[in-house]
């Protein structure tokens, strides 16, 4: 192996170590494959170290981020994870990619059926319910009329607090 390839190398998979990845993987068509353990950001950088001076193409590249634990828990954690296709210097132009949404939903076998007529006119949204403000039955304390202290209860349908009821004061 070449002096200079092998420098790359050792730089490289230093690089993904610090991110906490596995280090690139050389791919037959030249490119490099990236998996690190950190957001996508850090994982770039590391193509920097590889392709030092030549610049570098992306080609594909995802970052995820899974919150782990019960929401109400205070242990949760944060899994950060990245991965992406890199080719050091200019890469040929591939042909754009199209971007291009399904007009019917799959049938049971995967497949879509044949495109659908255009409708005549497009459908009204339907109105989204209103968001969950509270717990029903939920209660809370709350200032009344003439700044009395009461207490008010979550509606049944969970979109707003019932009237503050200061008792019979």
């Amino acid at each position: 192996m070449p002096r200079a390839a092998l420098l790359l190398s050792v730089l490289f998979a230093a690089a993904c170590s610090h991110g906490g990845g596995a280090g690139p993987v050389r791919q037959p068509d030249g490119g490099y494959a990236l998996f690190c353990k950190s957001p996508l950001s850090d994982c770039l950088r590391h193509a920097e170290h590889v392709c030092k001076d030549e610049g570098y193409t992306v080609t594909e590249a995802r970052d995820v981020r899974e919150l782990l634990g019960h929401e109400s828990g205070q242990s949760q954690v944060l899994i950060e994870k990245s991965e992406a296709t890199v080719y050091c210097g200019t890469h040929a132009q591939r042909a754009p990619i199209r971007l291009t949404r399904a007009t019917e939903p799959p049938t049971e076998s995967g497949v879509s059926a044949a495109p659908a007529a255009k409708p005549a006119a497009a459908p009204v949204p339907a109105q989204p319910a209103p968001a969950a403000v509270c717990v029903p039955g939920a209660t809370q304390a709350c200032v009344g009329p003439a700044g009395c202290s009461g207490g008010q209860i979550c509606a049944t349908d969970a979109t707003h607090f019932e009237a503050c009821d200061c008792g019979n004061k």
